[in-house]
């Protein structure tokens, strides 16, 4: 909005779109027809409007730099899995991906699955399983395998979040280098690059947030129709609640509280306008609503009961916003071992000093201007969002804020408040156009601007880790023992099929290994062939570890601890234990030579049968009975 409320800054930041005008830089005129003779792709080009040329090169260079820089390695191993195979997140992530369409074309209820944890099967309503992403990415992971789709939504999901920012900033000034540094600062910032290399796109999906400003502001600006506004936002909420549940509530009091904020601002003159924009955003809300009415239904007719509750860790601490890792600030003792020791051990919560400047000097600079205070006074009340119910600063104690109670509300209690920081950064990314898409009549303050606008961008790339510190099989402060070399490669036993000569269609197995979440990752790969015992979902839906216990107490084996192993596998019909060799650990070996079980090595794995060893010890216990009994 402009000072009076009826207009959006223009491109040069002096002047305003008044409602239902066309931008001058929405169009160019055509090319004179004498120098378009004979250049027919050059003339089809010209054809396409400005924007839209802008926007598909803003993205093909927010992906080309993304690969390059950031995930080479992903894309030199389209097919294997990369990223931290001693964890659990990027295998669920994997299995999930695969999950949906198996569910969706087999005609299976997707939120309920007895593939895992078998036999009792696991509630998928409570977990994060991003069906969105998944669905998108189907016909991908029907191509090319579900180890290619995943890692090419690795690689996707930074640039279109970048992309989805670009082109809201660019509807904001009309320019398209500003606009590419805000996609930057939006799509690769330490937040979405951190989660990224961690395997979660529930939270790395973020394009949903700039698109509905996007959309918010072609409203405004008189160029999107109030049915077309309700259609669309209701698409994106709906798409935002099946890729992540938590940043759906999280963007509904994030969007709430903007619209109230935008009220304030607008002026006597706008606020019937922002009023109407309101009331349509609540139609559009209750559209979402409908369409995500079966999952909840099913959510709250299977509610799990107790989640995990919030930790200090999770809240933002207002020092981690300005500090780097300690891994960069290697060069500065104090300050890096001071680093190491604020918060969590992560950076996403890192933007950067520069661009918090950037952020004051267009408040100082247009303070006038309402989109301005919209920025500022919003990006205020997120940070109070993402501090939580504690004010953690530094090293200090905990300080318990007056609204902490809000926060033992069913529906947040479980949340984590720092991931609020995304909607932050959205607004600095905002700024930072604003910022650069200043006139100015001075060439050495245009410099200044520039220089403090690209060192606020280099800042924060800075921080943003890059793949090569994700794709170590295992962690860097782990020494493995003798009897492990780990690889990213999945063994030959399931890339081969193999499987198929040793096991049964839908026989249910135990997969044994160090690598994190390996049963749900072969499970995935190997299209559902065999279902699995174990395998981890959260904290909140399954126990911690991705094996039973049952088959984990086989680490220190007794007779009691035998009879209870055997007695497990009777009851959940076990088929085979497999144990993946090149991530074998010290005590899986005690299969064969502590409990006497027969194996086979084949394709990296070892496949000890059940029912033969389970037969001996019924014959054992029978022959020790009847010698008891002559007895």
């Amino acid at each position: 909005m402009d000072a009076t409320g009826s207009g959006t800054v223009d491109a040069a930041g002096s002047g305003t779109r008044q409602a239902g005008e066309v931008s001058s830089v929405t169009a160019e005129p055509a090319e004179p027809a004498s120098s378009a003779s004979g250049r027919p792709f050059r003339l089809a080009v010209a054809r396409v409007p400005r924007p839209v040329r802008e926007g598909l090169a803003a993205f093909a260079v927010y992906l080309v730099a993304f690969t390059a820089g950031y995930g080479w390695p992903l894309f030199r191993h389209l097919s294997t899995p990369n990223l931290r195979q001693y964890w659990t997140d990027p295998s669920f992530y994997t299995w999930s991906m695969s999950w949906w369409p198996y569910a969706v074309s087999h005609g299976l209820n997707p939120l309920y699955t007895s593939q895992i944890n078998a036999p009792q099967g696991y509630d998928l309503a409570w977990a994060s399983t991003t069906p969105s992403v998944d669905l998108l990415m189907w016909p991908v992971t029907a191509a090319f395998g579900v180890l290619v789709s995943y890692n090419v939504m690795l690689l996707l999901v930074p640039p279109v979040s970048a992309w989805a920012a670009f082109l809201l900033a660019r509807r904001l000034t009309g320019r398209f280098w500003p606009s590419l540094l805000a996609g930057c600062v939006y799509g690769f910032c330490p937040y979405e690059v951190l989660h990224q290399w961690q395997g979660q796109p529930n939270l790395t999906a973020i394009a949903v947030f700039p698109l509905l400003a996007y959309l918010v502001l072609r409203w405004w600006e008189g160029a999107l129709r109030d049915r077309w506004l309700v259609i669309w936002a209701a698409a994106l909420l709906a798409l935002e609640f099946y890729t992540f549940n938590e940043n759906f509530f999280d963007l509904t009091a994030v969007l709430a509280s903007g619209l109230v904020i935008g009220w304030a601002v607008a002026g006597r003159a706008a606020r019937p306008r922002a009023t109407r924009l309101a009331w349509l955003t609540a139609i559009a809300y209750a559209g979402a609503v409908v369409a995500a009415a079966p999952y909840l239904y099913y959510a709250f007719r299977h509610h799990q009961g107790d989640f995990s509750r919030q930790r200090s860790a999770f809240f933002l601490n207002p020092v981690r916003m300005v500090l780097p890792w300690s891994d960069k600030l290697a060069w500065l003792n104090s300050l890096a071992n001071y680093s190491g020791h604020v918060g969590r051990p992560g950076v996403d919560d890192y933007v950067g000093i520069p661009i918090l400047l950037v952020l004051l000097g267009v408040a100082v600079l247009t303070w006038r201007n309402r989109v301005t205070r919209l920025l500022v006074i919003g990006f205020a009340l997120v940070i109070v969002l993402a501090v939580g119910p504690e004010l953690v600063f530094g090293t200090s104690q905990p300080v318990r804020l007056p609204w902490a109670g809000l926060w033992n509300l069913p529906i947040v209690r479980s949340d984590e408040p720092s991931r609020f920081i995304v909607f932050a950064v959205l607004v600095l990314a905002v700024a930072l156009a604003l910022w650069l898409a200043l006139p100015s009549s001075s060439r050495l303050r245009l410099a200044a601007r520039w220089g403090l606008g690209l060192l606020a961008v280099a800042a924060i790339l800075w921080d943003s880790p890059t793949v090569y510190s994700a794709i170590d099989p295992v962690p860097l402060d782990y020494k493995p023992p003798a009897t492990m070399h780990a690889v990213n490669q999945l063994p030959p036993f399931i890339t081969d099929g193999m499987y198929r000569q040793y096991l049964r269609p839908g026989e249910t197995v135990v997969i044994v290994t160090y690598r994190g979440n390996a049963g749900m990752l072969f499970q995935a790969d190997a299209g559902f062939y065999f279902r699995i015992a174990g395998g981890y979902i959260n904290a909140s839906v399954s126990p911690p570890s991705t094996m039973p216990d049952q088959v984990m107490a086989v680490a220190h084996p007794s007779k009691r601890e035998t009879e209870a192993f055997a007695s497990y596998l009777r009851w959940s019909g076990i088929g085979a234990v497999i144990v993946e060799q090149a991530w074998e650990e010290p005590w899986m070996r005690n299969f064969a030579t502590t409990l006497g079980m027969h194996g086979t090595s084949v394709g990296g794995v070892i496949i000890y049968p059940v029912a033969p060893w389970l037969a001996s010890l019924a014959h054992s216990a029978q022959a020790h009975s009847a010698q008891a009994h002559s007895a």
